[in-house]
């Protein structure tokens, strides 16, 4: 082997274990740093800005593709106008909003140059068992935080409290993925019987009250059917048996949360948990922040409903004109520990602050610049696929339908190693091969 083969075959092993032992470490302080040892509190944020900052130096440093370049740079440069230039904040509030979105200018170059190392085939079969340990994991922690503190936000697994949407999101990803690798299409029933720990492994899901788990579980099943002309016949068979796992869960889930009437409550959804009730709610809230200031509470009594924030938007712009092309700058999220938080921040902390949809978080820090963003990008992903194989349809349904539901509904999108688990499903489902099963032990 020639010395500039093994230096390149060396950088590859250094980004891939730098890549899978920052994910560990991400993925389980929270819950080591909560129960196991409290100490490492105290070092979250400067490990997570450590995090940030590797991610980032691993995205340039495997930047490579042309036109990879072209996205990060102009994404930089759009960002630095909006932020600096049209709002007139300084490098320093910028440079530390871009930690939000340093795994989205990242992510890309880094999963680019390992598809196209000499350790391709080896990467996808570590971050494969990877996500397999991950779905165990999350079963410990998950069972555990219900034992001790019941059915709420604390099931976080072991990303910690507040994470329960989006551990619960990625444990219907990462088993959906996994099955449809070991899906036989001829063997519909027979392959989840064989696979039987992955559906199992799901039960965790309905132990944190998170309520989207139903939508997905239902998703789940329909989308593991080949979409073939047997695939009505697959739905009338498989019906009866998703109806009765529905009922299971949902008396599951209604003893182990006590809200036996909220989960099928039209009135609880649009009044209470998606929309603010009338406008005396929302006063309600403002009076709330303004009489606590800095002790608000941080388990969600104070949080104004998500999509009231979204509709509330129209109002923000006319309080604030000219920001809805370009948004009020990067980094309007971040700040109170190493950079202040911004005076935009300070006079609506109401509204940028507990559940936050991943769009309003991004229309407030870029505008509508945001469905250009997410439109390139997504471009550049579909740019990793290969010639002559396959797309997996149902991964790539799955993912599509979670992707509208999380921009609406949490904020996952940014966090660096959730995303990095959506994206790698989704850049897998673009690249199938069918021949690279059983590439996991799941039995």
């Amino acid at each position: 082997m020639s010395r500039i083969k093994q230096m390149l075959l060396s950088k590859s092993k250094i980004v891939m274990n730098i890549v899978l032992t920052l994910f560990w470490v991400w993925c389980t302080f929270g819950f080591i740093s909560e129960e196991i040892a409290p100490f490492l509190l105290s070092i979250e944020s400067p490990l997570f800005f450590l995090f940030d900052v590797v991610m980032l130096l691993l995205g340039f440093w495997t930047l490579k593709n042309k036109w990879d370049k072209i996205f990060v740079v102009s994404f930089l440069a759009i960002g630095y106008g909006i932020t600096c230039v049209y709002n007139g904040y300084g490098v320093g509030f910028y440079a530390n909003g871009l930690r939000e979105f340093v795994y989205l200018i990242s992510l890309l170059p880094i999963l680019r140059y390992l598809y196209e190392s000499e350790l391709k085939d080896e990467f996808v079969k570590k971050f494969d068992r990877t996500l397999f340990v991950f779905l165990i994991v999350q079963a410990l922690c998950i069972t555990f935080q219900f034992l001790k503190y019941g059915a709420n936000d604390h099931g976080g697994g072991s990303m910690g409290v507040g994470f329960s949407g989006i551990v619960s999101i990625l444990i219907y990803l990462v088993s959906f993925y996994l099955l449809k690798k070991k899906m036989d299409p001829d063997r519909y029933v027979g392959s989840l019987i064989e696979n039987k720990w992955l559906v199992i492994l799901l039960y965790p899901t309905f132990l944190n009250e998170t309520k989207i788990s139903f939508i997905f579980f239902v998703l789940y099943f329909i989308l593991l059917m080949p979409v073939d002309r047997r695939m009505f016949v697959r739905l009338i068979i498989s019906a009866p048996i998703v109806i009765v796992g529905v009922v299971i869960l949902f008396n599951v889930y209604t003893t182990t949360t006590g809200n036996n009437e909220e989960v099928v409550s039209v009135d609880y959804y649009m009044n209470e948990y998606l929309f603010a009730g009338d406008d005396n709610d929302i006063v309600d809230w403002m009076e709330y922040l303004y009489d606590h200031g800095e002790d608000l509470a941080l388990d969600g009594s104070n949080d104004l409903p998500r999509f009231t924030k979204i509709a509330l938007i129209p109002e923000l712009n006319a309080e604030y004109p000219g920001h809805s092309i370009t948004g009020y700058g990067i980094g309007q999220f971040k700040g109170g520990t190493m950079v202040d938080r911004s005076d935009f921040y300070i006079e609506n902390e109401w509204l940028l602050r507990g559940s936050i949809p991943y769009c309003y978080q991004m229309y407030i820090q870029i505008g509508l610049f945001a469905i250009l963003f997410f439109a390139w990008m997504s471009k550049r992903l579909c740019s990793l696929k290969i010639k002559g194989r396959k797309i997996e349809l149902g991964v790539i349904a799955f993912v599509v339908i979670q992707f509208l539901i999380i921009i609406f509904y949490n904020d996952m999108f940014a966090y660096c190693f959730p995303s990095l688990v959506f994206i790698y499903i989704f850049t897998q489902a673009l690249r199938w091969n069918t021949a690279e099963t059983k590439t996991i032990e799941t039995k």
